[in-house]
């Protein structure tokens, strides 16, 4: 009996300590709800689960002679289903202004012949809420089995954008299989 009240105290003690150093979660842009109530690992809550999912696969992204990010694909399962919950984590090995990120965007996209009616919105979107990226920032793209998305910079929620279409077209960059990166999409999902 003494050693069930130990236990509860010390279990109780741990949860008011990691409560304690859990930062506040703060929403910047799409008033999307990103709370702290759900478990990220639950696959349709909009949390950072980069810690929590198992991880799938991995790819640097190297375009000539340079460096430019290492990227990590995790799901709830730990292995590529081909469709979401997914969380896809961008590790920066460069400097990079948030203008060339959308530019770049965009190229993906009109390489692999996408096209939507709002996509233009979604690019001006991105550019209001992706900051300038320096070496070895983070950003993490998550889409959850509702078709929602959210991104994270250095840990952080920045917002999302609330279309259902957006998640699939954005993610499709790394993990379709018309990825203007098909080595890369390999090592990502789990096939090298």
């Amino acid at each position: 009996m003494k050693t069930q009240y130990i236990l509860t105290f010390l279990w109780l003690l741990m949860a008011t300590v990691a409560l304690a150093d859990s930062p506040p979660v703060a929403e910047r842009g799409s008033g999307l709800s990103l709370s702290a109530d759900v478990s990220p690992a639950e696959p349709d809550a909009l949390q950072l689960a980069v810690e929590i999912w198992p991880l799938v696969g991995t790819a640097r992204l190297k375009v000539l002679f340079w460096e430019v990010y290492d990227s990590q694909l995790f799901t709830p399962s730990g292995s590529w289903q081909g469709e979401a919950p997914y969380q896809l984590s961008l590790r920066y090995l460069r400097d990079i202004p948030a203008s060339k990120l959308v530019e770049e965007t965009d190229k993906a996209w009109r390489q692999q012949g996408r096209s939507h009616p709002k996509q233009n919105e979604w690019l001006e979107q991105l550019n209001a809420m992706w900051p300038d990226i320096a070496r070895g920032d983070n950003l993490v793209f998550a889409l959850n089995a509702k078709g929602q998305s959210a991104f994270w910079f250095n840990g952080r929620p920045i917002g999302g954008i609330e279309d259902r279409d957006f998640g699939a077209l954005f993610g499709g960059i790394w993990l379709d299989q018309d990825s203007p990166r098909p080595e890369l999409r390999k090592q990502l999902v789990g096939l090298n």
